[in-house]
């Protein structure tokens, strides 16, 4: 029995034994594998930050390497490099550190480093605008902001300068990204109508009537340029092809600068010159007339309509009243000179067609009183205007038809005829030495 129970014992120890040295074991694994584990955990972590901080030194030496003006190239390149890394792609800083490097490019006085980027202005502000989009917690808006001013300041210069040496293209995107610069918050809502009007003229001499049309309309809503931007306006919306919109701006110029006689012309020449119905310019007239009785356009504007209108007798008087007013306005003289003139030859044609001999004698003397109601009017235009070859043509054809009349008109028709062959030869001459 003894020797049962000693051998149960042995072997209950030996289980215990047993038991009591795979726990051992086990636990002595698990803490090695834990220590893995966390080893592997830390080497992760210290690589993550390693990495996060090499990808963000892209960006931190572009910025000192852009500071010193040196090494702008090898800037350049490491913020664009910052700027394709998972880590540094979407950093506000990333943009800021791009913004400051392109604005370098531009300051810089070296010309290696002149090619380095295409209009590096304008990316400079492009970057700066994306950075501070970006930036919710606001830790580069304040060196954003004091870049923006020099931004403001440049695009100006730069648009200036384009504009003097007639590159209209270029003087219009620097105009043009100089107002953007003054939406930035920190400008307050600052309105550079300048810049505005300046745009609009840029835009208007490359053609581009949309874009004139959209600056102008932003100078005439603060009141920038007066009546002179109404007018340039109501150009560009014709020039576009938008008669309604054109129309609109004229009558809201008129009605906003009433006593501009630029404007009063502006309005009268569009219904003159572009529409079919001229007698609405005369209430604009009428009213011109009360502000500026004695200005002598306004009667020869409207004696332009009466005689569109067929109203010839009116058309006479006003024309007649401008030149009360104004004794050597060309216009007036030279147009009231043709209603006599195509009056003679009205009479003509129906002389010429008349069989009857005492009718045809009546008229053609009729015609004849005209043609010398004409002279005065076409003589004095021409002292105004003493190389109106149209006015010479017209006094030649008088002067002709006259000349059995008077004597006087034989040497008349001589001395205008020589005059009009002398500036013949002198065209003829001018047109050789310019081939």
């Amino acid at each position: 029995m003894l020797l049962n129970i000693n051998l149960i014992k042995i072997h209950k120890n030996y289980i215990f034994a047993s038991v009591t040295n795979e726990n051992q074991n086990s636990k002595t694994y698990n803490m090695k594998k834990r220590q893995i584990l966390f080893s592997t955990l830390i080497t992760g972590l210290i690589v993550l930050v390693i990495s996060s901080c090499s990808d963000k030194m892209y960006v931190n030496r572009a910025i000192t390497w852009a500071e010193n003006g040196e090494r702008l190239d090898t800037a350049l390149k490491s913020v664009e490099k910052a700027s394709e890394l998972e880590e540094t792609k979407n950093w506000p800083k990333t943009y800021y550190a791009k913004g400051y490097v392109y604005q370098k490019i531009y300051e810089s006085n070296k010309s290696k480093f002149k090619d380095l980027a295409e209009r590096p202005l304008f990316k400079a502000y492009d970057n700066y605008k994306k950075a501070y989009e970006m930036d919710e917690e606001e830790k580069f808006k304040g060196s954003i902001d004091a870049a923006m001013f020099k931004m403001h300041s440049y695009f100006i210069k730069e648009g200036v300068n384009a504009f003097k040496q007639n590159d209209y293209q270029s003087a219009f995107d620097n105009f043009k990204y100089s107002l953007k610069v003054s939406e930035m918050p920190i400008f307050e809502n600052r309105i550079d109508t300048a810049i505005m009007f300046n745009a609009g003229i840029a835009a208007q001499n490359m053609k581009n009537w949309e874009e004139a049309a959209k600056y102008y309309q932003m100078a005439a809503k603060h009141d920038y340029g007066g009546a002179r931007t109404y007018v340039l306006l109501k150009n560009a919306y014709l020039q576009a092809g938008d008669t309604t919109k054109a129309v609109e701006t004229l009558k809201a110029g008129f009605n906003k600068y009433p006593s501009n006689q630029n404007m009063i012309a502006s309005l009268i020449n569009h219904y003159l010159l572009n529409t079919d119905h001229p007698e609405k310019a005369l209430t604009f007239i009428e009213e011109a007339k009360e502000q500026h009785p004695e200005n002598a356009q306004y009667y020869s504007a409207e004696a332009q309509i009466y005689d569109q209108m067929g109203e010839i007798e009116k058309a006479k008087e006003s024309y007649k009243a401008a030149l009360e007013r104004d004794p050597d306005l060309f216009m007036a003289l030279y147009n009231l000179g043709v209603l006599y003139y195509n009056a003679g030859v009205d009479l003509v044609s129906k002389a010429n067609q008349t069989k009857d001999d005492e009718k045809y004698k009546k008229l053609r003397k009729q015609a004849n009183e005209k043609f010398k109601q004409a002279i005065p009017y076409m003589e004095k235009a021409l002292e105004v205007k003493p190389d109106a070859t149209n006015v010479m043509n017209t006094l030649s054809t008088l002067y002709y038809r006259l000349r059995t009349e008077d004597p006087k008109y034989v040497e008349k028709y001589k001395q205008i005829r020589k005059k009009l062959q002398q500036l013949q030869k002198e065209d003829q001459q001018q047109k050789q030495q310019q081939r």
